[in-house]
């Protein structure tokens, strides 16, 4: 499929209006700034060059395990001489990690997860708690209750303010991409 920059539109918008949710009565700023995330939405919400967009992504590809390994291939069938070297040997960059490789104005841009990271100024690596249960007797179904309806038994969603059921669905949002 071929695809040619004036065939892309470019939908710039705020992602996170914190203003309007805080007109309609959720405020959940705080909840971001304690996390230190106030600068990455800042630039979320900041400007947006279309035609490097476009240009970029017109020319993007994902460069991973299996592209590597092609390019090998492709350099061994070249030059046979080449079969069983190490890709510096071969006189390929080294496969670190999974890429989104493409070039602006031809300077070549690679971007990772590390570049990301970077960039948002946040750890490349996490924590992933495996094995939380979602049962009736988690020590911390009282903690959350009292957090989210003030009282020690489960409410229902109707109970929660707008601030309460904005954090829920932004939970509910993050479990379900995990």
């Amino acid at each position: 499929m071929s695809l040619e920059e004036w065939d892309l539109t470019v939908q710039v918008e705020r992602p996170v209006d914190f203003a309007s949710l805080i007109k309609h009565g959720c405020d959940i700023v705080d909840f971001y700034e304690a996390q230190d995330l106030g600068g990455y939405f800042s630039m979320l919400n900041g400007p947006t060059y279309e035609s490097l967009v476009k240009h970029f992504w017109v020319r993007a590809s994902v460069y991973e395990k299996h592209a590597a390994k092609l390019e090998e291939q492709q350099k061994v069938l070249i030059d046979p001489s080449l079969e069983g070297k190490s890709r510096e040997e071969m006189g390929l960059e080294p496969f670190v990690d999974t890429e989104i490789r493409s070039s602006i104005m031809g300077v070549h841009v690679f971007i990772n997860q590390e570049t990301i990271a970077y960039v948002i100024e946040r750890a490349s690596e996490g924590n992933y708690k495996d094995g939380l249960d979602n049962n009736k007797k988690n020590p911390w179904n009282e903690v959350v209750n009292e957090t989210m309806f003030n009282s020690k038994k489960k409410g229902s969603y109707n109970n929660l303010s707008m601030k309460k059921k904005m954090m829920l669905r932004n939970i509910d949002i993050f479990l379900r991409k995990k």
